[in-house]
């Protein structure tokens, strides 16, 4: 095959790649590389340069990042020394994606600017698509824009991004992104809480998008349909777009959309009552993610079904799910230390391509020195990080952050408090003043003038360097001149910030200094980074805590009788079996105090169950205390209780028995329906042996139980079986 015809097939493979990046990620991949081994026989340097950036736009759809990042690099290379406007563009705005999608916003920002400045060169310079427009790379461009502030939470600038990008794209009949600007725009106007323009706009966006053939967003806006619907309570469209959505997603979308349209689903559904489907999605949701192995998804999604069957009252079923919960989240933590890591990596390489790029601009090399030694603090923070996340004691934590953040900072005061959402309270860990450990008091969230309440309120950092100058911004007059006066030492600069997990806030950390202007913007950036870490660590010694009162409330249930709160049956034998045994080594004597209510079916039958429970909730309240620290009683069934007295001889149980009943006469519960008083009396059977090879436990209790029977049969005197 001649070179050009070769070329010719390159290009055409190259075309390809464009029509189907949108919808088959791996089927892209597979062209661009069948491209590159084609380029390479010709030497046609483009065509590897081209096919190296679909292969990383669709590493980048697939979340490999940095596998994508390295391509992309190579590849902007070789479109900057060819003066390729358009693929620059395309480049720096895949860069953008990336970068927002690992929470470096800032960075993000500065490639959509690289790419809005070449983007105004591409309709008058070099290109290599001929179709592609400057318009239509500022559509793009602001769109991806207005994403990193929906992400940053601040909608009212994404909405000015999107209005942009939206009234370009209007005047081309949405051709420049396929209908996307219209999604993004009511993806915002729903986060805004304008649902039925909301619901508008994802029905005209799914018109275009199917119209331009973009599938892999038709779902999203289904989705946003569903969510505006229900919003608006119209739960039948609502429910009708869910299941669309979920359908669509299991034919063409990712794991991770897949698994999200079933947790909104389970909180449509939860939101409804509908427990039934509820927990049918959740379970759905976790399958996918166990299936998948997504980390994240499986520790959040186990934690809502160990809520989900803890409110059902099924404590077994909520254990196995917090169970799962706890150890996928010490998954999750190594795998978050890792993802750091790679983070570091791509950062790093960035640094030494900028530095390339940029060698003989002064201004860019000074920022190119400042980005290598935050690189370098943040390995260091990396290594802190993972030393307070090893550990789920709260002071340990407490005093690891209050001896990092020592070093890089002036410190005077350090504390965290832990966000009591049902209460709405903060409630302070050990706080830290001058070196020495305090008790600080609770906050309440109704407290307007806290800078920890507002923290917690508002999700966002609080940066203070001289409180006499900026205290305005947060508080009045009057409560500057409280808190001045209520603090025994004087605070100038105070940073909060509060402690997420996810985007739910489980808390606030608080680090003070009587300095003025102590904070820059690395040592902010290395306080947010730790308490990144902190938070992890926080909310694993939370759980672990949960984990550990749920096993014991689970042993407790295992070991005792639901109604009296007594050891239960089975406990009973695991403890005689163990008594038994012992006794058999050492040739002790063991007893049994077996017991039941007399003529308790007449009380129950006269008085009623609740009185008859009450009853029985009386008597083992009674024996429990009579028993206490001396020896072991249990709930043997209905109105049954026994005792074992471990190294007792029958004499010494006979006597404790007619305690017993002297004792329960005493309480002189009424039982007017008794043929024998008319309070509640007891009928006790004891027996007692000295176990050998030649009887059994079961012959024991037997004995005990004949005792018994002979003592209801024979009211006259007390009728005991010798072992």
């Amino acid at each position: 095959m001649k070179d050009n015809t070769k070329i010719k097939l390159i290009d055409e493979l190259l075309e390809k790649t464009d029509i189907v990046r949108l919808s088959n990620p791996e089927k892209t991949i597979a062209l661009a590389k069948k491209a590159i081994t084609l380029s390479k026989e010709v030497g046609y340097n483009l065509g590897i340069a081209v096919a190296n950036f679909r292969i990383a736009d669709s590493y980048r759809n697939l979340g490999k990042y940095e596998d994508a990042i390295v391509l992309l690099l190579d590849s902007l290379d070789f479109f900057i020394k060819e003066s390729l406007y358009d693929l620059q563009w395309s480049t720096y705005n895949c860069l953008g994606i990336i970068f927002g999608d690992l929470g470096d916003y800032e960075r993000s920002m500065n490639f959509y600017n690289k790419s809005e400045i070449v983007a105004n060169q591409i309709d008058s310079g070099k290109k290599y698509n001929a179709k592609f427009t400057s318009k239509e790379a500022k559509v793009i461009t602001l769109n991806n824009t207005a994403e990193n502030y929906k992400l940053l939470k601040d909608y009212k600038e994404a909405l000015a991004y999107c209005n942009s990008a939206y009234d370009i794209d209007k005047e081309q009949n949405f051709q420049l992104s396929k209908g996307i600007t219209i999604l993004s725009l009511g993806e915002v106007y729903y986060l805004l809480n304008y649902y039925e323009k909301a619901t508008s706009l994802a029905h005209s966006a799914l018109k275009y998008l199917r119209y331009y053939n973009y599938t892999l967003a038709e779902s999203d806006a289904y989705k946003l349909m569903a969510l505006a619907y229900w919003k608006q309570e119209d739960f039948t469209n609502a429910e009708k777009y869910f299941e669309i959505t979920i359908n669509m997603n299991k034919k063409q979308a990712t794991s991770f959309y897949e698994i999200d349209a079933f947790l909104n689903y389970y909180e449509f559904l939860e939101s409804r009552q509908h427990f039934d489907n509820a927990l049918n999605a959740l379970t759905h949701a976790f399958d996918l993610s166990m299936k998948n192995n997504e980390l994240n998804k499986i520790s959040k999604i186990s934690g809502l079904l160990g809520v989900f069957y803890e409110k059902l009252n099924n404590k077994n079923k909520a254990f196995e799910y917090y169970k799962i919960h706890y150890n996928y989240y010490n998954k999750l933590l190594g795998s978050f230390n890792n993802q750091m890591v790679k983070n570091l990596n791509i950062r790093n390489r960035m640094q030494k391509i900028e530095k390339e790029m940029t060698v003989k601009n002064e201004n860019l090399k000074k920022q190119s020195e400042d980005l290598q030694t935050v690189v370098e603090k943040i390995s260091i923070i990396s290594k802190l990080g993972q030393k307070i996340t090893a550990t789920t004691n709260l002071n340990s934590i407490i005093d690891i952050l209050d001896s990092s953040i020592k070093s890089f900072m002036d410190l005077t005061y350090f504390a965290i408090g832990l966000y009591d959402e049902k209460r709405s309270v903060i409630n302070y860990l050990d706080a830290i003043e001058n070196n020495k450990k305090i008790k600080k008091s609770n906050t309440s969230m109704d407290n307007k003038h806290s800078f920890a309440t507002k923290c917690i309120e508002t999700s966002e950092i609080i940066i203070i360097n001289d409180i006499s100058k900026e205290y305005s911004k947060y508080i009045d007059d009057i409560t500057y001149e409280e808190i001045s006066i209520q603090n025994h030492y004087e605070i100038n600069s105070l940073v909060f910030l509060p402690l997420l997990i996810n985007t739910k806030v489980i808390g606030v950390l608080t680090i003070q200094s009587s300095k003025k202007d102590v904070f820059n913007s690395y040592q902010i950036e290395m306080v947010k980074s730790l308490s990144s870490y902190a938070a992890i660590a926080i909310n694993n010694a939370l759980k672990s805590r949960e984990l550990e009162n749920l096993n014991k409330e689970l042993l407790f249930l295992s070991q005792h009788d639901s109604m009296t709160k007594i050891y239960n049956r089975g406990k009973f034998d695991t403890y005689l079996n163990d008594v038994w045994n012992k006794s058999l080594t050492e040739k002790t004597s063991i007893s049994l105090i077996l017991l039941d209510i007399d003529y308790f079916k007449e009380y129950n039958d006269n008085y009623g169950h609740v009185a008859g429970d009450n009853c029985i909730l009386k008597v083992a309240s009674f024996l429990h205390n009579l028993t206490k620290d001396k020896y072991f009683i249990a709930r043997y069934g209905g109105d049954e209780f026994i005792i074992v007295l471990p190294n007792t001889l029958l004499q010494e149980a006979l006597y404790f028995g007619k305690i017993i009943k002297t004792e329960i006469n005493n309480l002189s519960i009424p039982h007017e329906f008794s043929e024998l008083s008319n309070i509640v009396t007891l009928s006790i059977g004891v027996a007692s042996i000295i176990p050998n090879s030649n009887n059994t436990i079961n012959e024991f209790i037997k004995k005990t139980d004949d005792a018994l029977y002979c003592e209801k049969n024979n009211r006259t005197k007390d009728i005991v079986i010798k072992g």
